[in-house]
């Protein structure tokens, strides 16, 4: 029997969490892991996603670098924002940044995949005094294709979120369709799928999916601009990537004017949780430079 999965209130998804984690930002709660010493990196997860993806590269990267793994508005742990415009990539991106500023941190590297690459490059456009390198891992060419018609306007929005409800209270359909993004389905667990599942029905789901469905809606020919990327970047990508392809990674790669490229084999579309040991030593190699 189908069973509708309830919003899980904010305080009760946060409940084991240390408090440390958190920063306060006026009022809200930003999950923000922090871990390490030395330089800071920055770890921006994907679309779907949350600071857990990066769980393999953390210790191995804290022994050379500060390590700050931070859930965007919409995603994890942090506490979801009433006013839509706080889904859009500027704001995400200068959350970061009030972030990084309340932990004292003043300039940083960053690591982003996918959408999370995107806010990375946001970042490192608007506060270029304060990036000092830019990882961009599976960083998507562009956002493309048109809204289907029955999912314009009021009414299209409240049936995307019905849609996406339905998919959330299915756990087997979630995770097949999370399966896609990896190219050994080993490589996701249905426990790690689940986890991202029921972290994207915190409390304050519609907010969300209301403010995420508007910053597309309004700005998706706009949100990427690699070219505006001054920093030194490493790209680094999977060469099964089934949503971004070698195709689409040479292109970004040609709008960034320092920019290289390491792909791995054997990958899709989440090189962190499939290849952790690769892009470990890439970002190390990448960093000491």
């Amino acid at each position: 029997m189908f069973r509708w999965k309830r919003e899980i209130p904010y305080e009760e998804a946060i409940a084991n969490e240390p408090h440390e984690s958190f920063v306060v930002i006026d009022g809200q709660k930003i999950h923000a892991v922090d871990s390490g010493e030395g330089t800071a990196l920055v770890m921006l997860h994907g679309f779907a996603s949350s600071a857990h993806s990066f769980r393999f590269l953390r210790e191995p990267l804290s022994d050379n670098h500060r390590l700050i793994a931070v859930d965007l508005n919409g995603f994890g742990l942090t506490q979801r924002p009433h006013k839509t415009k706080d889904y859009y990539i500027e704001e995400q991106s200068d959350l970061i940044v009030q972030v990084l500023a309340e932990k004292g941190i003043e300039q940083f590297c960053l690591m982003g995949h996918s959408y999370g690459a995107v806010v990375s490059s946001c970042i490192a456009e608007r506060h270029p005094e304060k990036v000092l390198k830019v990882i961009l891992v599976s960083p998507p060419e562009e956002f493309s294709g048109e809204v289907p018609w029955y999912l314009r306007g009021k009414l299209g929005t409240r049936l995307a979120i019905l849609m996406l409800r339905l998919l959330l209270s299915n756990s087997e359909r979630f995770h097949q369709l999370s399966s896609r993004a990896v190219y050994q389905n080993e490589s996701l667990t249905r426990e790690v799928s689940d986890f991202y599942r029921r972290s994207m029905l915190v409390e304050g789901f519609r907010n969300a999916c209301v403010g995420i469905m508007e910053s597309f809606g309004k700005h998706r020919t706009s949100m990427i601009r690699y070219e505006a990327i001054e920093q030194p970047v490493l790209i680094i990508s999977g060469e099964q990537d089934a949503l971004v392809s070698p195709e689409n990674i040479a292109a970004v790669g040609e709008m960034i004017p320092q920019a290289s490229v390491v792909t791995l084999s054997q990958c899709g579309h989440c090189p962190p949780e499939e290849k952790p040991d690769s892009v470990i030593e890439a970002t190390l190699q990448f960093l000491a430079s």
